[in-house]
């Protein structure tokens, strides 16, 4: 086999590897394309929703039913390595097709003179001395942006000092790692406590919506706002108290925890308050700092703005040329596992079928 010049750009980039990212990498592949897939799981701290590592099944995720987070995740990687980048001859014309898997955090997307997206990102952890990591930089046609979002936390003991249950099981605690754990998401994680009792941290009208949604599951719920004024509109503040949800507006100062279950909280004044589950909406950051040169739009969340067919808009409302987007970081999308998968199908045929061209006839 030839050797692939390093000079030659892939012909779609994907940033992230969860739901999304894979999908649109399998995709762009499967119509003879080739991919890179930027997995940024073994470089970066940043990770979005689905590198959790919560021994929850997953009961409406396609195709893999009643699997596992860590399971899903070995699973969307066995996908792509089914799809190893590869020479292919078609009409006397050798190239490259399939998926190369590349570890790294992207750190910054440019346009190069030639027209192709220049992709720079770190290749290690930030060293701890401070220095700069190594980075690599390589280059596409067309990038998928599949990096996801971060859920904003709670400051409830975190810091690496914090003595109590959290100290040992902060990991299990923060990402459910089993029924007794923080949810995000009570359409995945509702059904998990039904007719139970629950604390759902968060201020402002938004986290009526989580409220809203919780009733499907159970009636018994506390709004905790950790210290902070609620934040929320008589007309809200008036429904939670027809519908019966109570408020607790005490700062929030430590877990209460048994082994892998987080039981309780305590509150600043004393009181110890026990729930059987615990949900939080804190906001989210997007993971999309490396596409500032491109001036994107964002909703009011911060997720990028699409067109219909996934091209990420600039601030001036124009598709940006070459670069779509998928999966939770897309503005007006579910943050559901077949959602991801849809819209990575989506991004990833639209960035392949954007670089096909008609040979030349002899």
């Amino acid at each position: 086999m030839s050797k692939r010049s390093p000079d030659t750009p892939f012909d779609v980039l994907v940033i992230g590897c969860g739901p999304a990212g894979t999908q649109a990498a399998v995709s762009a592949a499967h119509q003879m394309r080739h991919v890179a897939l930027i997995d940024g799981g073994a470089v970066s701290l940043r990770r979005g929703r689905h590198f959790w590592s919560k021994s929850v099944e997953f009961v409406d995720a396609p195709v893999f039913p009643g699997i596992t987070g860590p399971a899903f995740n070995r699973a969307l990687k066995e996908w792509t390595e089914a799809q190893p980048e590869h020479e292919v001859t078609i009409d006397g014309e050798s190239r490259y097709i399939g998926i190369r898997r590349i570890p790294g955090y992207v750190t910054d997307v440019e346009r190069a003179p030639d027209g192709t997206l220049a992709v720079t990102m770190s290749t290690a952890m930030l060293p701890r001395d401070g220095t700069a990591p190594p980075t690599q930089t390589v280059r596409a046609c067309t990038v998928v942006v599949a990096s996801g979002f971060e859920d904003g936390w709670p400051d409830i003991e975190i810091e690496s000092s914090a003595e109590r249950a959290y100290a040992k099981y902060g990991v299990v605690f923060r990402y459910a790692g089993n029924h007794r754990g923080w949810h995000v998401c009570v359409r995945c994680d509702g059904h998990l406590h039904t007719d139970r009792e629950l604390a759902i941290v968060g201020v402002g009208d938004y986290i009526f919506d989580v409220v809203h949604g919780a009733q499907d599951f159970t009636h018994r719920m506390t709004v905790l706002t950790n210290g902070r004024p609620h934040g929320m509109s008589d007309a809200v503040l008036a429904e939670m108290k027809r519908r019966g949800v109570r408020l607790e507006t005490e700062r929030i100062e430590a877990h209460i925890g048994s082994g892998r279950d987080l039981l309780g909280l305590r509150l600043a004044d004393g009181r110890e308050l026990f729930f059987d589950g615990f949900f939080v909406d804190e906001g989210l950051v997007p993971n999309d700092e490396f596409l500032a040169r491109f001036s994107p739009q964002h909703d009011d969340e911060g997720l990028l703005v699409c067109d219909e067919d996934h091209r990420i808009l600039d601030v001036d409302g124009n598709a940006i040329p070459g670069i779509w987007a998928c999966g939770d970081i897309v503005a007006g999308e579910r943050n559901l596992i077949a959602s991801a998968f849809a819209s990575g199908q989506d991004a990833g045929l639209e960035a392949s079928d954007s670089l096909r061209r008609w040979a030349p006839v002899n």
